[in-house]
């Protein structure tokens, strides 16, 4: 029986899950050596000196901006898709968000058009690395150091991708990684930022120092999410019940069948929420002192299927990356011209699929900055995610292969 595949998982068990969900009830949150050893083995896999967990990587940005002690009004340079939350702490700093569109292949910042949008008032780029792909980050720091910008690497979807055999999130002033939910290192949350400049860190630190204590409330609902999420995308459950469903929203809201994951709040807020300075937490590094084992093996499987499924599909108008950038596809996706058509065809064939659940920030009509960026318009509205993680099996890989030279 060809059971249905997911577009994606998450990268650990259920009974990890389980684990971990029974242990937040007990444990003790607070200990901060845990957090320290998890800080440093995350700073030696990404080749950086010092490494500050925070609670979300919005907030990570929100103070390494904060210590930069920007004049109000300067211009921050960001992508123009990403998570609300950036643009948020953008703004509550005083500072105002200048959208630049991204190149087609490599899912970043068009080179040229970076260029064009640096001034004397610009003070600060976020690189942010589209769903695991890389740009000649080289040439983008390039750019921005010859006006003396502070460059924050936002590799949330690019954990372990290198350009010129260099980590991403190591070209930076400040690289930030979200270790959230369905991300390659998923620990229940929290924001990581890696840099190498002492004074920095130690600022960051004393940031850290006076964040509100981990509310276990909260700790307990982010692993609950992670286990309805996770059950929901096991083979069986989903065969049988989630892909049924999402069959049925499908016929009952065909015009929003696109995005099927939720809604994202697309209001503007008075100010930060206090979730998001409530301390990271000692359990999460012990989650992700725990998933860095399996790290490279998991990319490896995954860039496996990547690599066999884009060869054997040639004539699909994948995004092509850069010379130099090994990408780590922590999404593969893909451009076609109906993409909804094309996901009601796969459908038939039970692969799920959809365009990114994430918001196109330049163009929210409740916030007063906007941009032009026709190539992340297409992206927004004209990609599918094409499943390749691990655990797929052959004949799931050949049915995927398949479906592109049958749709593509």
């Amino acid at each position: 029986m060809n059971l249905a595949i997911p577009r994606g998982i998450i990268y650990h068990s259920v009974l990890d899950d389980l684990k971990w969900l029974v242990t937040s009830l007990v444990a003790k949150l607070d200990d901060q050596p845990v957090v320290a050893a998890f800080e440093t083995r995350f700073a030696q896999l990404l080749g950086r000196k010092h490494c500050v967990a925070f609670p979300f990587a919005r907030t990570a940005i929100y103070y390494a901006l904060k210590r930069q002690h920007f004049p109000h009004g300067s211009e921050i340079i960001m992508p123009p898709i990403s998570i609300k939350g950036i643009l948020d702490v953008v703004l509550a700093l005083g500072l105002v968000p200048v959208f630049v569109d991204i190149d087609k292949d490599t899912l970043c910042f068009d080179e040229q058009l970076l260029e064009k949008a640096l001034n004397a008032n610009t003070r600060a780029v976020i690189i942010t690395y589209l769903f695991g792909m890389v740009p000649d980050v080289e040439k983008l720091v390039a750019v921005c150091r010859t006006r003396g910008v502070f460059v924050i690497e936002d590799f949330s979807q690019c954990l372990n991708g290198q350009f010129a055999d260099r980590k991403i999130g190591s070209f930076g002033e400040v690289g930030v990684y979200s270790a959230s939910s369905i991300k390659t290192l998923d620990t229940y949350g929290g924001g990581l930022l890696v840099c190498d400049d002492e004074a920095l860190a130690e600022a960051l630190r004393a940031d850290q120092a006076q964040l509100a204590p981990p509310v276990r409330t909260q700790l307990w609902q982010k692993i609950v999410t992670d286990l309805i999420r996770n059950v929901a995308t096991t083979r069986l459950v989903f065969h049988f019940g989630v892909f049924p469903l999402l069959g049925l929203l499908a016929k009952l809201k065909p015009n929003s069948v696109l995005k099927h994951t939720g809604d994202r709040d697309k209001a503007m807020i008075d100010e930060l929420p206090g979730e998001w300075f409530c301390a990271y937490t000692a359990l999460q590094a012990r989650v992700g002192l725990e998933g860095l084992v399996s790290l490279e093996a998991l990319d490896q499987e995954r860039l496996h299927n990547v690599a066999e499924i884009k060869a054997a599909a040639p004539s699909v108008d994948f995004p092509r990356g850069s010379e130099g950038g090994k990408p780590i596809y922590w999404q593969l996706l893909a451009y076609f011209a109906d993409p909804a058509a094309t996901q009601q065809r796969w459908h038939g064939k039970k692969i799920d699929t959809a365009t990114t659940s994430l918001l196109k920030i330049s163009a929210l009509p409740a916030y007063p900055y906007h941009g032009d960026t026709p190539n992340a318009d297409k992206l927004y509205s004209n990609s599918l995610f094409i499943p390749c993680f691990p655990g797929l099996n052959a004949a799931d890989r050949q049915r995927i292969i398949q479906v592109l030279n049958d749709v593509g």
